[in-house]
């Protein structure tokens, strides 16, 4: 089967949501922001810091196009959907599965996150950053989830429902 490619903005749950995925569908995982590390030897912090955003996201270009494209569910980064070759990308070779999180929502996750680069960028307006990558979010999506509210397995069994209708 194709590969489950997740997306949303920071704060949605990708990486939970693909834990948990891995344990319901024995499917292997892979974490767009964690191979970056590993690739490039850096944190990301470190490479917002030293190399700049434009930087970060061409690594992001290159660790997408590496991902295994069946079998495996891929935690993406928030910011994957903003260069047109990644969301063509991603329509083109696996499953995309929104998950959608209210501003309120999302300020409630990382209240006290202190490991984001854009989260903690004081000059940064978030809620625009939100508002502006949303069309985009819904441009790649195969399956929007909803997610406020929401438990970990209640968004997983969401997901594994419309996969496999």
């Amino acid at each position: 089967m194709k590969s489950i490619y997740l997306v949303g903005f920071m704060g949605s749950g990708k990486t939970s949501i693909a834990t948990y995925l891995q344990s319901a569908l024995k499917w292997s995982v892979q974490d767009t922001d964690q191979m970056i590390e590993e690739h490039y030897q850096m944190n990301i912090p470190t490479i917002f810091k030293e190399k700049g955003e434009e930087t970060f996201r061409e690594y992001e270009t290159n660790i997408l196009h590496m991902t295994n494209n069946e079998n495996t569910i891929v935690a993406t980064g928030g910011g994957i959907i903003e260069k047109d070759l990644n969301r063509k990308w991603l329509r083109t070779n696996g499953t995309v599965v929104f998950l959608q999180t209210s501003w309120e929502e999302i300020e409630r996750r990382l209240m006290d996150d202190v490991s984001r680069p854009i989260w903690n960028n004081q000059s940064r307006d978030k809620q625009q950053l939100l508002e502006k990558r949303l069309p985009k979010y819904l441009e790649v999506a195969d399956y929007v989830i909803y997610t406020d509210g929401k438990s970990v397995e209640e968004i997983a069994s969401e997901i594994i429902s419309k996969i496999n209708a």
